[in-house]
């Protein structure tokens, strides 16, 4: 996205993150939660599950056996999961790369998502409001913002903090799951793409950019031992059918 794109309040007296959260909230307009974030200063605690309790206070286990009693489908209830996950941590921050190159800290010790009423997640926040830029955002070095050098500084930066805070929920999901943590993170890989390629069309930005950024992304995280280039096995809707029960794994869901 270029800056004449940009609101044209964006050198006024809202922020970079309002900025940022309005321009986000615009891709989808039925929906503006879809892809922005929230500040977690201006939230109640009501539905809100810190990153750091994810795992260790059941999020992640709870989510799949809600998801496993309604379908009855193994792998489909662990792609919901995962890809819960994947959005709410890394796929709405690469939305914003990809178009804006603008990302927030994905830190486990930063991030919150809210549940539903059903108990999926349905948005996601931050308590440190600070965004990494690029040196030609026309926001560059306001108050609330650190410029990197480069794009590509902006993606490892953004892959290594991810990566930390979904390490731990994969590593969970995997447990109670019987997946494999290769095949989770190849969910993130898809995730990755798939907002790196549609979400440009809904800002009308540069597909050429988008794509640009979104493989920068792909290859710290290669880089760094995950499987995201690698296709998920994983089906998007249900009906391929429940794994037989010799073949799960699985106690714990009974």
């Amino acid at each position: 996205m270029t800056s004449s794109m940009l609101p044209t309040h964006a050198v006024g007296s809202c922020t970079v993150f309002d900025d940022t959260v309005e321009v986000l909230a615009g891709f989808r307009p039925g929906y503006p939660k879809f892809y922005s974030i929230a500040d977690l200063g201006t939230q109640s605690r009501r539905r809100w599950v810190p990153l750091e309790r994810a795992v260790d206070g059941g999020r992640v286990e709870t989510m799949f056996r809600d998801y496993f009693a309604e379908s009855g489908d193994i792998r489909f209830s662990t792609y919901l999961v995962a890809d819960a996950f994947a959005h709410g941590v890394i796929g709405r921050a690469v939305a914003s790369f990809v178009t804006i190159g603008r990302v927030w800290d994905t830190g486990a010790e930063n991030l919150a998502v809210r549940t539903d009423i059903e108990g999926g997640l349905d948005w996601a926040g931050v308590r440190d409001t600070t965004l990494r830029v690029l040196g030609d955002d026309p926001r560059a070095g306001s108050p609330g913002t650190v410029v990197l050098p480069c794009e590509q500084a902006l993606a490892h930066w953004l892959a290594c903090r991810s990566r930390m805070t979904l390490g731990p929920v994969f590593d969970g999901l995997a447990r109670v799951s019987n997946c494999s943590v290769e095949t989770l993170w190849s969910v993130v890989g898809e995730c990755v793409l798939g907002a790196a390629t549609i979400v440009p069309t809904f800002a009308d930005s540069s597909a050429e950019t988008g794509y640009r950024r979104g493989q920068f992304v792909l290859q710290a995280l290669h880089d760094s031992g995950l499987a995201v280039r690698k296709r998920s096995a994983l089906p998007r809707t249900p009906g391929a059918g429940p794994i037989p029960v010799r073949d799960r794994g699985w106690r714990s869901v009974r």
